[in-house]
């Protein structure tokens, strides 16, 4: 074998084992992309997934935030409905002369046997307060002081260790302490 048949056969050779190495070095070089690949789509698809959980948290808390912050608007509300229910009640009652009447005469009766030593009240329920009580014994003694806001009506009874209020605000809230719980349900179907 001559010289350019050794050197065409090496070539060959070499070439052959060239061709094999780039092939292998192809097939790993794919492997390792797809294996690259596959690793990026996989933390991809992590990190997609926790960033959607993160979020859907978010929306959760943002919602549960937004319905308490709803029930608290309408707690309130309907908590200003039912103040404003007591209030017009006791308007009522303070701007209707026998619905006013009829209530200083049962104040006046819930004073009971024992004299008190004075009765506070508007200046203008002075005499209907007055023409009210017993006239009989120390009763007729009894100081009625007119210092009693304008705004409000009935009179507060003071005796010698105790106080009894018998203005409307305090029969208002009396009532509201028994009848809220009944008045709600019938306003708004709903305990409270």
């Amino acid at each position: 074998m001559g010289t350019e048949e050794l050197r065409a056969a090496v070539l060959q050779e070499a070439t052959a084992e060239a061709t094999a190495l780039i092939e292998a070095a192809t097939i790993q070089a794919s492997q390792l992309v797809d294996s690259q690949r596959r690793q990026l789509e996989e933390h991809s698809n992590a990190q997609v997934a926790e960033h959607r959980a993160i979020q859907d948290r978010e929306i959760a808390t943002k919602t549960a935030a937004l319905k308490i912050e709803l029930r608290n608007a309408i707690l309130k509300r309907k908590q200003e409905l039912l103040e404003g229910l007591y209030q017009e009640l006791e308007q009522k009652v303070r701007d209707d002369d026998v619905l006013y009447h009829a209530y200083l005469e049962r104040a006046v009766k819930q004073i009971g046997q024992e004299m008190p030593v004075s009765i506070e009240c508007r200046s203008q329920d002075e005499p209907i307060i007055r023409a009210l009580l017993p006239k009989r014994g120390k009763w007729k003694g009894v100081r009625i002081d007119a210092m009693l806001a304008d705004n409000n009506g009935g009179f507060i009874v003071h005796f010698a260790e105790a106080e009894l209020d018998l203005t409307l605000s305090a029969a208002s809230t009396a009532l509201r302490e028994v009848t809220l719980v009944e008045a709600a349900q019938v306003l708004f179907g709903d305990k409270r």
